[in-house]
């Protein structure tokens, strides 16, 4: 088969998908080891909150509890025991290339056509399933969470970045939605004895630990094991 050629277009959002893929990735990375083990630095992630007439950033749903800033969100998510996240999908996508004005980029050209590796906003779905609890023996439960990323105007990034030194908070998290795809019901019914089933989930909390399970029926689950639509 012969070699592919492309156009000058088309190399050029090749190369800005490559930037997303590999943001998505570093960030990823970088965010649920923070989530798991250093949750100290969790608000680092965020964007400063902005408040606009018909909005608030950053926009942060964990299971239809709504967080308008990391410090706030840091502070919940310090109130959990264990959770270990297994990354099984990942997806990306470019929402805006010119998300920041070419005059706020640091080290930018100036130039509003250029330099989209750098500005552009990026979309970031993470899907897998986290071990709740016990490092070891603990529930697993699926989930699917959504963030975008927008430029840190605060940092100066190279151009095509690549991050072989990890994430430096190149972007920050503007919006995020989390959500379990499933639940067992006696988990957030402060695991009474005898719900020990529900929808055929066993109760794999069995009184241990039973603030763990609070946590999370406070943060919008239902009886019927599953996140609220």
């Amino acid at each position: 088969m012969a070699d592919v050629t492309l156009s000058p277009e088309e190399k050029a959002e090749l190369d800005l998908d490559l930037v997303a893929c590999a943001a998505a990735e570093a960030f990823t990375d970088a965010y649920y080891y923070a989530v798991e083990k250093d949750r100290g630095k969790i608000s680092t992630f965020y964007c400063p909150k902005q408040i606009a007439a018909d909005s608030t950033v950053p926009f942060i749903a964990w299971n239809s509890v709504v967080y308008n800033d990391g410090p706030s969100f840091q502070e919940y998510l310090e109130g959990l025991s264990h959770t270990h996240f297994e990354i099984e999908g990942l997806d990306c996508s470019i929402l805006n290339r010119k998300f920041l004005p070419a005059a706020e980029l640091k080290g930018g050209s100036n130039d509003d056509a250029k330099d989209f590796d750098r500005r552009m906003s990026i979309a970031v779905v993470a899907t897998g399933s986290v071990r709740l609890e016990e490092p070891l023996t603990g529930p697993m439960r699926e989930f699917a969470e959504t963030f975008v990323l927008v430029p840190n105007t605060q940092k100066q990034v190279p151009r095509n970045p690549m991050f072989e030194k990890g994430w430096q908070q190149e972007w920050l998290i503007q919006t995020q939605n989390f959500r379990f795809t499933e639940w067992g019901a006696s988990e957030v019914n402060d695991g009474k004895a005898g719900d020990t089933k529900a929808n055929g989930v066993k109760n794999v909390f069995q009184r241990r630990n039973q603030s763990v399970a609070k946590h999370f029926a406070a943060a919008g689950l239902t009886i019927k094991g599953q996140g609220k639509v």
